[in-house]
């Protein structure tokens, strides 16, 4: 089993109809590492108030983004190529559930309808570390990233830059992990971590 941290900037909030516009992704535990920034699929400007919070803007993207499909099908390779002869990925975003995880689950769908095959990927899990750690760590005021990663003492440097993201989470999700153990072995056994949240186990 390999689990992949995983995080996106998108052109707004809305995971349906707004765009992805930079990936960045690590294998947990590891020095693997994929990030690039993503030209909107729609073709739509970035505001400026998305500039403002990610400093991404429309020139860099001109400039350094990929074409939408070229950048999905570049992410979806490296996935494969670092999930060989795996069983099962476990996929970790913060918030995952109403948005990384819907985007992800488009880019699959958008590679598809391009004739790309993507039956040959192993068993997803999608674990979502934002109800994970409400159940983890009841009567907290907040649960964003910043504020978890305040409690754990772990420096945020770019926040809202996908890659700078995905470092922070995944030392929020080792301290998570550390937590879970107490109660099983959530590293290798995604799928109870699922089951944890909705209070199964």
């Amino acid at each position: 089993m390999v689990t992949i941290i995983m995080d996106f900037e998108t052109s707004g909030l809305n995971a349906y109809h707004d765009d992805i516009i930079e990936i960045g992704a690590k294998i947990y535990s590891s020095d693997t590492l994929f990030e690039t920034l993503v030209q909107p699929k729609s073709n739509r400007p970035v505001s400026k108030k998305i500039t403002d919070i990610t400093g991404i803007s429309n020139k860099l993207l001109r400039e350094k983004g990929k074409k939408y499909l070229t950048a999905c099908s570049d992410f979806y390779n490296w996935i494969i190529e670092n999930t060989k002869d795996k069983e099962s990925i476990s996929i970790v975003s913060h918030n995952g559930d109403t948005f990384d995880f819907i985007f992800f689950k488009r880019i699959l769908i958008d590679l598809k309808e391009s004739g790309t095959n993507t039956s040959n990927l192993p068993k997803l899990y999608y674990n979502d570390t934002l109800p994970l750690c409400k159940r983890l760590y009841p009567g907290r005021t907040y649960y964003n990233q910043p504020s978890l990663a305040k409690t754990f003492q772990i420096l945020s440097i770019n926040a809202h830059r996908a890659i700078n993201d995905v470092l922070v989470l995944e030392q929020i999700y080792t301290y998570v992990l550390s937590d879970l153990s107490k109660h099983f072995d959530p590293l290798n056994n995604p799928n109870t971590i699922r089951d944890y949240i909705d209070l199964i186990l």
